[in-house]
């Protein structure tokens, strides 16, 4: 059977066995309504969220030995020197994650609005940031990740006091412009909008707001300069050392927002490419290499997409089926990463279909086994078509971990 899209059959089989096919398992206790923070980037606050007394690990974690409980006595977040980044989009960031609990012998566990970079700083103890945002294009994380990299279109000469026009551009003279261009999106942050230039902290003043829709549309042809131009300074605060008066800034030179300079050391998670933002493959994979390129980081995760086949920006592919070839095993996207990051690769997607429900405590029924025929991920693990709910994410980050586990990373 050939299709263009899974959505039509699996909508067809729905509307079959919507008489019997009852999502089940699906543990959620009444709770009152709580108000739900948004920020800029239309995510949740999860800072008030999320203070859980324990955390659910499954069977598959606690047989294979070496799991960390960070509410043991020896065992906090931030004990290790190095923290764990997590670049990405909405789906690294966690927008759909909601109310969820899981149902075990003790009692029910409370693992709602988690996100899986949370999930992943609980199983490993090590400080875990949430670098993701919300509707980025692969570029854009690339280029808040330091990979991608965007310079000054002038000579400057910088002080403390004055603030001095500049624009920046990427490599071939484009317009870049930022939400934030200190590249922290959600992450608690008392720096916004500041870039490191020669290692000094520079801070840069907009002047005014830049419409999304506007700079992604006028990319390479089309746009004014004297639009993207923003104010820059040195940065004047008592509690950065070593700020000079003045600096002499020469044209061209690289600017590097604050998230990727201060967590360069970091493990690397990086999930990206399927809101755009890259012409082919090969320009993927390339801006994935320019972060590793730019950390000199050896370890790092590459996170499969998680979009049921088809359905994705970045695979519009037909897939055959037959009697022979129930399941997906590889998209063309799953197999260009895999075959360009080898072991630092994870099919996320063939993870969750496999072991998502177990995970959470949930039961699969006749309706999830359909998907799981057709290579997509249950219902159950998502708030919509794309995005995870707090199930999804918490499966997520326990594969992630398992990857780390695997290549050495953490015990």
């Amino acid at each position: 059977m050939k299709y263009k899209k899974l959505s039509a059959v699996i909508t067809v089989v729905i509307m079959c066995m919507v008489c019997f096919a009852a999502i089940a398992g699906a543990f959620t206790k009444e709770q009152e309504p709580q108000i739900i923070k948004h920020n800029k980037h239309g995510a949740f606050d999860f800072d008030d969220k999320i203070e859980h007394e324990n955390t659910y690990v499954p069977d598959s974690i606690v047989k294979a030995g070496g799991y960390n409980n960070i509410h043991d006595e020896n065992m906090i977040p931030g004990m290790y020197m190095t923290g764990i980044s997590c670049w990405g989009d909405s789906m690294m960031e966690g927008v759909g994650s909601e109310d969820a609990y899981i149902l075990t012998d003790e009692g029910d566990v409370d693992i709602s609005y988690y996100t899986t970079p949370y999930t992943l700083e609980k199983l490993t103890g090590i400080n875990t940031y949430n670098f993701g945002v919300s509707g980025e294009t692969s570029d854009e994380i690339a280029r808040r990740a330091g990979g991608l990299k965007m310079y000054t279109d002038r000579d400057l000469y910088l002080t403390k006091d004055m603030v001095e026009d500049v624009c920046f551009v990427d490599n071939q003279g484009n317009p870049v412009y930022m939400y934030d261009f200190s590249g922290y999106g959600i992450e608690d942050n008392d720096y916004p909008d500041t870039v490191y230039i020669n290692g000094i902290l520079c801070q840069i003043e907009k002047k005014w707001e830049i419409d999304d829709d506007d700079w992604s549309d006028n990319r390479d042809t089309g746009f004014d300069i004297d639009d993207y131009i923003v104010g820059i300074k040195i940065y004047d605060n008592a509690f950065v050392n070593n700020q000079p008066d003045y600096m002499y800034v020469e044209n061209g030179t690289t600017a590097v927002p604050k998230a990727a300079n201060d967590h360069k050391d970091d493990i690397l998670i990086l999930e990206m490419g399927s809101n755009g933002g890259w012409d082919d493959y090969e320009d993927l994979i390339s801006q994935y290499q320019s972060i590793i390129d730019y950390t000199g980081c050896s370890n790092y995760i590459i996170v499969g997409d998680t979009d049921d086949p088809g359905k994705s920006l970045a695979d519009d592919e037909d897939y055959d089926y037959n009697a022979d070839d129930q399941n997906i095993e590889y998209t063309e996207w799953e197999s260009a990463l895999q075959e360009a990051f080898g072991e630092h690769f994870i099919n996320t997607r063939k993870y969750l279909i496999k072991n998502g429900l177990r995970d959470c405590g949930l039961r699969e029924n006749s309706l999830d086994k359909i998907y799981r025929a057709f290579g997509c991920i249950s219902v159950k693990l998502r708030s919509d078509w794309t995005h995870f709910n707090a199930y999804g994410y918490y499966s997520k980050g326990i594969a992630i971990y398992q990857k780390g586990r695997e290549l050495g990373y953490w015990e």
